[in-house]
């Protein structure tokens, strides 16, 4: 049934760093030259919006965006958060209550100059409450396209977003994305997932797993990087949607994450942080 619901469609939704040239892809374990993001820069923006409200934390000119994330109020999750290439990192939430009032919400992007290759990819696919959204970098040859973040969206009334995140295959080493959600008026939900490409694995990021663990509602992990590293983004699964994912919390290595499933105490998650090493 899955498949007969599912409706994919691939596409580069933009942007090839001008300074590219079109080398074949290398994956995370090819050699290749070492690259720091040396004018990381972190975006932040606060307003009132609507429900499903898109808002755009805006890299500056010649940055691009490869994290992001969102701080929301009480009773709110978040539905969209994911990159667009040449302007910035976007992020919707709604209500809980499908309360109507407008909202304080502050959205954060990570942006820099990108690493050579640099584009964005997506994929769309309608699917059951809960069930995953698919995608890649290039795997036309090996060595791979370098996977260096994703994002997400779960679209329609009531739709909260539950997961966006990547993984490896350790025995083909080809990096997924996926994207999940569902909506309480429906038992179908639109999911868009992005994954942010990179044409080889230059050292300038990874990421750092976290392992699944659970707390009550409104509380959440403190992920971090190790000691040295800078956080970029944050990746997650969880049997709920994200109230906030705030960036450098404490420190620059660190992420927090909270998440909220209405109608029970508490949720579980696990994910990831995706690390920049210094310059």
């Amino acid at each position: 049934m899955a498949a007969a619901l599912a409706l994919m469609a691939t596409a580069a939704v933009t942007g090839v760093s001008p300074s590219v040239a079109s080398a074949v892809p290398s994956s995370a374990t090819g050699a290749a030259a070492p690259y720091r993001l040396t004018d990381l820069e972190m975006v932040r923006e606060t307003g009132t919006v609507a429900p499903y409200e898109a808002k755009i934390a805006h890299c500056p000119p010649g940055k691009q965006p490869l994290g992001g994330g969102f701080e929301l109020p009480i009773e709110h999750t978040v539905s969209a958060s994911y990159p667009v290439a040449d302007t910035g990192w976007v992020v919707k939430a709604r209500s809980i209550k499908d309360d109507p009032t407008p909202f304080e919400m502050t959205w954060y992007a990570m942006c820099a100059t990108p690493s050579p290759g640099y584009r964005i990819v997506k994929q769309t696919g309608i699917v059951p409450n809960g069930d995953n959204v698919g995608q890649t970098c290039s795997i036309f040859n090996y060595p791979y396209e370098y996977m260096v973040n994703v994002g997400g969206e779960a679209k329609g009334p009531t739709a909260a977003l539950t997961t966006s995140s990547m993984w490896t295959n350790p025995s083909s080493t080809i990096t997924y994305a996926g994207a999940r959600g569902f909506r309480t008026d429906a038992g179908t939900v639109e999911i868009d997932v992005y994954a942010i490409c990179a044409t080889a694995y230059d050292g300038s990021t990874y990421w750092h797993n976290e392992w699944q663990s659970s707390y009550p509602n409104d509380r959440g992990p403190l992920w971090a990087c190790p000691a040295g590293e800078r956080s970029i983004g944050v990746t997650f699964r969880s049997n709920a949607s994200l109230r906030s994912s705030k960036p450098h919390t404490i420190g620059e290595s660190d992420w927090r994450v909270t998440a909220l499933n209405p109608g029970v105490p508490g949720y579980d998650i696990e994910g990831g942080v995706v690390c920049a090493p210094r310059p």
